[in-house]
């Protein structure tokens, strides 16, 4: 894992049907402070997939007489089953990729169609990607799009933050990152990722899934040994309307909160004992590095695994990044069983306990 003296950025998009959104990320791209010590247009894929309304018109007009952007504009009908983001986001990734290849120092950024990144977010990637190999930006909704959702909606997202909030701080106690440290956010999905163009390639590009491939891919990086930032210095603001383009992204989550609120559901959150069971053996698991078989067994045991989950099919130690994230990887469907309150309550207790141990220790 080199470190690398400088990048040069290239931004990959793919898009379904966004000639609304389209020309708002153009404008905020055009727009970026790397600009300013670049002199230079700022390179940019966009995949347009399986588009049917006017979002290619969209980018020529809104990239037409703009000097500060070079885009290159792919617009490709994918068929059946591979009609769907993952294949357009690898598509626009590899790409960027390409569009470089053999030269040092290129970083892919990735964002959504929806996405308006603020105006550092380039620099800020790159200044990261100057210490690790991936850095995970901070998602925010529109605020003026999310008032529209009403005061209800606007409680349940700031108690969804709060817990967020809460789960990192205890993330961070319980099995710090040297490399990611505190403060931090958990988010890493395809509306923020920056990744080293020699990493994406080392560990096989993003999978073309049709939900969730920004999640397979940070997971590929990670199994890899590669390091992951969660900087709060690296922002994308998206939009927060109810009908997405891809199945299970935000419109969907955005929806479920909406039809819980109306119908005076609790706000439940996943329990804050499983969590902290969870970065348990996650730290636990980091921690084992070049351990011999035997103490690998203890751990095992300990951890009520079976020993054999710690080897590949050919008998080799996997490494403690691939265990990390093969038997204690991040839950995005763990279940929610705890009202948003007590769930407080249990976290801040944790972190209390946790932090006097420390203390008296």
């Amino acid at each position: 894992m080199r470190r690398t003296a400088g990048h040069w950025p290239i931004v990959a998009i793919p898009a379904r049907n966004e000639e609304k959104r389209l020309p708002l990320l153009l404008a905020a791209l055009a727009n970026q402070t790397w600009h300013a010590h670049s002199g230079l247009p700022l390179e940019v894929v966009i995949v347009l997939n399986n588009c049917d309304d006017g979002s290619r018109t969209a980018v020529i007009e809104a990239t037409r007489l703009e000097p500060r952007l070079s885009v290159e504009l792919i617009d490709i009908h994918f068929a059946g089953g591979d009609a769907h983001v993952g294949t357009a986001r690898r598509l626009a990734m590899d790409m960027a990729a390409q569009s470089r290849a053999g030269a040092d120092g290129t970083a892919i950024l990735t964002t959504d169609a929806d996405a308006v990144p603020r105006s550092d977010w380039v620099e800020a990637n790159l200044r990261h990607l100057q210490e690790v190999d991936l850095v995970g930006g901070h998602i925010r909704g529109d605020p003026a799009e999310e008032a529209q959702l009403g005061p209800g909606f606007r409680r349940r997202a700031v108690q969804h933050l709060r817990y967020a909030d809460l789960i990192n701080q205890l993330a961070a106690v319980v099995d710090p990152i040297a490399h990611d440290p505190w403060p931090r956010h958990s988010d890493h999905t395809g509306a923020s990722l920056a990744v080293r163009a020699d990493v994406y390639a080392a560990v096989g590009g993003l999978p073309a899934l049709p939900r969730r491939e920004d999640l397979a891919f940070v997971t590929r990086v990670a199994a890899a040994g590669y390091r992951i930032r969660h900087p709060l210095d690296v922002e994308t603001e998206v939009s927060a309307r109810l009908v997405g383009r891809a199945s299970g992204g935000m419109a969907d989550c955005l929806r479920e909160w909406m039809r819980e609120e109306a119908t005076g559901a609790p706000l439940l959150v996943e329990d804050p004992q499983r969590v902290l069971a969870r970065l348990q053996r996650r730290r636990r698991l980091r921690q084992l590095g070049d351990a011999s078989p035997t103490e690998r067994a203890a751990v095992a045991r300990d951890l009520a695994l079976d020993p054999s989950a710690f080897f590949d099919e050919d008998g080799l130690a996997l490494s403690a990044a691939q265990l990390v994230e093969l038997l204690a990887g991040e839950e995005p469907d763990a279940p929610s069983t705890v009202p948003i309150d007590l769930a407080f309550a249990e976290a801040e207790r944790l972190l209390a306990q946790i932090e006097e141990i420390a203390r008296a220790a």
